[in-house]
């Protein structure tokens, strides 16, 4: 039987008019895990971080090329927050609904009060497709990045749009 989340964001993207490819796999926690999925359409799995300010009190999804490797100071700057550092899996669980593993821009359908800000590297608008995980982390689906943008901006989250400079790890 199909976890409850991941049956929300299929049915969030279809109520979009989002079409998305699906692909079912073990539990990918990683991105080596999940280096090969997407591959067949020239997909780029995006790296998903759910980060915290030094307070806890503000959180950010950053969602990146999955090729790059991450830096906390050069995020930390663009977004113009002093301090960021990986939220705890509380936080994760109390504000996007989420375990760790299965972080995913899906995840903002159970952010009901918006207050999650999204980062977004502007790299991953370069591939044909990008693949998430539907909130779970035993699938992921792929979808186009115009779409990507359409879902960020049905969910009245907001949405910053930074270059993220992250060595290419590929």
């Amino acid at each position: 039987m199909r976890d409850e989340r991941d049956l929300k964001a299929e049915q969030a993207l279809t109520a979009l008019h989002i079409p998305f490819v699906r692909y079912e796999h073990e539990a990918a926690l990683t991105m080596e895990d999940c280096e090969d999925i997407g591959k067949d359409i020239g997909a780029c799995h995006m790296k998903n971080l759910f980060l915290t300010n030094r307070q806890g009190t503000d959180f950010y999804l950053v969602l990146m090329d999955g090729h790059k490797s991450f830096r906390t100071a050069e995020v930390s700057k663009k977004l113009g927050v002093a301090r960021l550092s990986f939220a705890t899996p509380e936080q994760l669980r109390e504000r996007l609904n989420l375990e760790p593993g299965a972080v995913t821009a899906l995840g903002l359908l159970f952010d009901t009060a918006r207050a999650v800000t999204v980062a977004l590297d502007t790299d991953v608008l370069k591939y044909p497709y990008v693949c998430m995980h539907p909130c779970v982390s035993t699938a992921s689906l792929a979808i186009r990045p115009e779409d990507l943008l359409k879902f960020l901006a049905s969910r009245g989250n907001t949405v910053v749009q930074m270059q993220i400079e992250g060595a290419s790890i590929a």
